[in-house]
């Protein structure tokens, strides 16, 4: 009998392929446990030493009272990086979950101050997260956007929904509290965002069910339990109980149980999400990758005592700028801009770069090339923009400023920029084209305002390619001599006001206002002003030669095939190509044009060879 022969009653008891029967799901569930039998799981979790109130909540997420027990009694332990995480694998009720407000797709929300909500806490000694807003609702409305995104977009709901989840997650404790309801304990999603959205909405619950309104005990909860019991066996239920029951457990779900780490555990668990989206890499978008090294990067060289903390700051004020965490703060942008550069950006045979690279490494398995501690610094600096396409412009020119070598590793001292002129200009005649510290620190302060202010003077360009010169060099260039450093100056000063950069008038000291006479900066202007800053200088370096001889190279190779394309046109009085009749024979021009082949061959070779040697010679220079 062909499937199309058959009674649409007897099609209607055959389920699609790719959904799962409820049944098999539902196996797994058990009535609602006793007050005996909760007692017997939190005496098994205390006795595994966890707190009770913390043991109490594992027990009423259990869908089976005799599996938590048997887990407890035989818990694993995973390290990732330097953190060692002791849990235990059995059926989480979904309802008990709720989805994470500390979520890793969060981190450029985070570091920009747009999510609305804090970052975790966590409670000194025990694995337990901390998170705390002044009202319920605040913290519903902060959810809803992040989890209707996800329900819309993210294609593994509806499979969720018709197949339950197939890959379990990890769960952390989580103590959410409020001014108005109070504080109550969850496990949260720790690596399952979306599974949890998933579940839910198959559920028909929403955050703040499972956060209040189904706590343990309440009448709702006991009714949805017991309806999805004897759903779970009966092969008479409707669509939507089916999938109630499909979506009604996280099953052998990995719930964090114990640490071992050198930061409180709301730090390790950041870096433990970390771990398991980088390594191998995630789609995540490049905010949210980079913000998430940046904050391992910091936490290593806190951990180290490396971080630099200027008069007046100490490592933990520096710690909680340069990862998000505190945004309140009394430093200008371009000082935090200064403080990242230092911070991420050492020098490639300093501690610090280790300590970086170290970081970066045992996040995503694979050794950082030089520039990826530029592009963290940068990222840092950056978090006051939006996460748009304009960020991706501001940071690919801002990194490449800061690959001129004096800028690694930049002391931040809070001067004020005209003080900070008198002791640059003072270097610039005492050591000459020895940029010192008071140099670094203007240059770094003024290349933020060059990219990030209101008329951007700096931009990335392609090396060789016409005359935008690469911002690291227009930096240089403008810092070797007074009258550049001036310029410099001004452009702070102009940025801080948020004024239009305006170009210094001759002979005039830097001004915190707006010059009568002065021409508002453009990129072909600075780039002028750059040059004329180096006049004085008689050569220039290998790289701009470099880079001179390149597009000398590529303009002669236009001009050469503009010639051949001129041969080609040249035809008899039957409009038929004279190279098609008489040819060309030249042994010398075939050899010429076949050693020019050859040439362009090997240099391609040469920068591929350089490319895959180029964490190899960073390894070498940290360690010399």
């Amino acid at each position: 009998m062909t499937i199309s022969a058959m009674p649409t009653n007897e099609l209607e008891d055959f389920p699609e392929p790719d959904v799962v029967d409820h049944r098999m799901i539902g196996t797994r569930l058990r009535p609602p446990a006793s007050a005996a039998m909760i007692g017997k799981s939190i005496a098994a979790g205390v006795a595994a030493g966890l707190p009770e109130v913390l043991a109490e909540a594992l027990a009423h997420a259990a869908a089976n009272q005799q599996q938590l027990r048997s887990a407890l009694r035989a818990p694993k332990v995973q390290r990732f990086g330097s953190e060692e995480f002791t849990y235990i694998e059995f059926d989480v009720l979904a309802w008990r979950i709720v989805p994470s407000p500390d979520n890793i797709r969060f981190e450029g929300e985070h570091a920009r101050g747009t999510i609305g909500m804090p970052r975790f806490g966590a409670v000194d000694g025990q694995p337990l997260l901390t998170f705390e807003m002044d009202t319920a609702e605040a913290m519903i409305d902060a959810m809803g956007p992040p989890i209707n995104d996800m329900a819309e977009n993210n294609p593994h709901v509806p499979s969720i929904q018709d197949r339950g989840i197939e890959t379990p997650g990890w769960l952390s404790f989580l103590e959410l509290t409020t001014g108005d309801v109070g504080t109550v304990i969850r496990l949260e999603s720790t690596d399952g965002f979306g599974r949890t959205v998933g579940v839910h909405k198959g559920l028909g619950i929403t955050f703040k069910d499972a956060a209040w309104n189904l706590r343990p005990g309440a009448r709702r909860a006991a009714n949805l339990h017991r309806d999805l019991v004897e759903w779970s066996n009966s092969d008479l239920v409707t669509d939507e109980q089916a999938r109630m029951v499909r979506c009604s457990i996280m099953p052998n779900a990995r719930v964090i149980i114990g640490y071992s780490a050198a930061r409180p555990f709301d730090r390790a668990r950041r870096r433990f999400v970390a771990h398991l989206h980088m390594a191998p890499p995630m789609n995540f978008s490049t905010a949210t990758t980079l913000n998430a090294k940046a904050n391992a990067a910091v936490d290593n060289l806190y951990e180290r005592g490396l971080l630099p903390a200027p008069d007046g700051m100490t490592a933990d004020d520096v710690r909680d700028i340069l990862d998000g965490t505190v945004r309140d703060h009394e430093l200008l942008d371009d000082e935090v801009a200064v403080l990242a550069c230092g911070a991420l950006n050492p020098h490639p045979n300093k501690r610090e770069a280790r300590a970086v690279n170290d970081a970066i490494t045992d996040l995503t398995g694979t050794k950082p090339k030089l520039e990826e501690r530029t592009q963290l610094a940068a990222e840092v600096a950056l978090r006051g923009f939006p996460s748009d396409k304009r960020l991706t412009t501001l940071r690919a020119a801002l990194e490449r400023s800061w690959r001129w070598a004096p800028l690694r590793g930049v002391v931040f001292t809070g001067q004020d920029p005209l003080d900070l002129l008198s002791e640059a200009i003072r270097e610039l005649v005492q050591a000459g084209d020895t940029a010192g510290p008071a140099i670094a620190e203007l240059v770094t302060l003024a290349s933020y305002h060059l990219v990030g202010g209101r008329t951007q003077l700096l931009t990335r360009s392609e090396f060789g390619r016409g005359n935008n010169t690469e911002p690291q060099q227009i930096l240089r260039r403008l810092a070797k001599s007074d009258a550049g450093l001036r310029q410099l100056c001004q452009i702070i000063l102009d940025g801080r006001a948020d004024r239009d950069p305006q170009e210094l008038p001759e002979e005039t000291e830097p001004r915190d206002r707006r010059f009568r006479s002065a021409s508002i900066l453009t990129p072909k202007r600075l780039r002028e002003l750059a040059e004329m800053s180096e006049e004085g200088i008689s050569h220039d370096s290998p790289e701009d030669l470099f880079a001179a001889a390149i597009a000398d190279f590529a303009d002669k190779l236009d001009d050469l095939h503009a010639a051949a394309e001129e041969v080609a046109k040249v035809v008899d009085h039957a409009d038929v190509p004279l190279v098609d009749t008489l040819g060309f024979e030249s042994t010398t021009v075939k050899a010429t044009l076949q050693e020019v082949v050859d040439m362009v061959s090997e240099w391609r070779s040469s920068k591929r060879r350089a490319a895959r040697m180029r964490p190899d010679l960073d390894d070498s220079e940290a360690s010399r």
